[in-house]
């Protein structure tokens, strides 16, 4: 739900995508099972490293948000841009319900999922987005108040020690500030748009390989032949304010954001899923919720699932795809007609 862009940026778009694609990735694992099996087997290994690069999507997000608001001050249409995202959360958690209902029976009641849309049950990213889009404004304050790289270099280091390095550092920077770990992502692209930093592809790629590489081993010892352990390195939101899962996503960003791609066709297909990757992001869930409502009935363990990540995952991107395309379509119009019944309001 990004603003649109004069001349759009084929970088961003791609991480857009990726983004989307690990988000079903990573609720692949809540679904079949990973969370409850003993980790002893060459393909649980193989899950526990991918699961740890799909925990990127949530950090490539906020990095994108601040690559794209950082030029966004207090103003009245900074803040009704949050209606149209509160409309879509609030439709699309209505869609998903009734999906829900079709295939389970009755799931959600009306107070029950009134409930589970106010507390934001259905999508706890949307409520950590609008509260973000809410004090933006002033981070951006913040920002341009530091004169120069030097400042905020070490401005996002002071932000990533407080709330990224817990339990590593666990006497001096205790487990208090952790909750801040958007703020730091969202430093970090406004970071990255300024100054445009270079590394070289191949020490990006050698970085996210052993980073989650080591995730992994670490994770498996833990786990010492019994399941996995959420805590053992960021215990989080799962691990989003891990500073390896951190290292990872600005390595990943590094390696995209500054790509140049030329073909019109792939460049009009990314434009198109990059802008609809918040509503594939929502209904996403709801196609899991069915794909794996069958599966489960064929397959019994996480082991087993092992290959079928690479049917699960495309089916419900390209479903959640079709569906987000169709309901932006319903949107519009509905934005046209209230557009001219109002004589011209377009805060929706």
């Amino acid at each position: 739900m990004e603003d649109k862009q004069k001349v759009r940026e084929s970088g961003p778009d791609l991480l857009r995508v990726i983004a989307a694609v690990f988000v079903i990735g990573v609720h692949f694992y809540l679904n079949c099972g990973y969370y409850s099996a003993p980790l002893i087997s060459t393909k649980l290994y193989i899950m526990t490293a991918a699961r740890w690069l799909f925990l990127i999507c949530v950090p490539l997000y906020m990095m994108l948000t601040g690559y794209f608001k950082s030029e966004k001050t207090i103003s009245k249409s900074h803040y009704l841009s949050l209606i149209p995202i509160a409309f879509s959360y609030v439709g699309i958690s209505v869609i998903k319900m009734i999906m829900c209902n079709f295939v389970y029976g009755k799931v959600y009641t009306l107070s029950f999922a009134v409930r589970n849309i106010l507390n934001y049950q259905i999508a706890w990213y949307m409520g950590m987005y609008l509260s973000l889009m809410l004090i933006l404004p002033f981070l951006n304050k913040m920002w341009k108040a530091c004169s120069g790289r030097r400042e905020h270099n070490i401005m996002i280091a002071s932000f990533a020690f407080v709330s990224m390095c817990y339990p590593v550092f666990l006497y001096i920077a205790p487990s208090y500030w952790q909750m801040l770990y958007p703020i730091v992502y969202y430093f970090l692209g406004i970071y990255i748009k300024e100054y445009r930093p270079k590394v070289k592809k191949w020490i990006l790629l050698i970085v996210i390989i052993v980073t989650v590489t080591a995730e992994a081993v670490v994770s498996i010892i833990a786990a010492n032949g019994n399941a996995f352990i959420w805590n053992v390195l960021g215990p989080v939101d799962s691990g989003y304010s891990t500073i390896t899962v951190a290292v990872t996503a600005v390595s990943m960003f590094l390696l995209i954001y500054d790509l140049d791609v030329r073909n019109s066709f792939i460049k009009k297909v990314l434009a198109n899923i990059a802008g609809l990757s918040f509503e594939i992001y929502l209904f996403s869930a709801a196609y899991d919720a069915i794909v794996f409502y069958y599966l489960k009935r064929y397959i019994y363990n996480a082991e087993d699932f092992f290959w079928i990540i690479f049917i699960s995952v495309p089916a419900s991107f390209l479903l959640a795809w079709l569906s987000s395309f169709i309901y932006r379509q319903f949107y519009l119009l509905i934005r046209r007609l209230f557009i001219k019944c109002r004589g011209g309001m377009t805060f929706l």
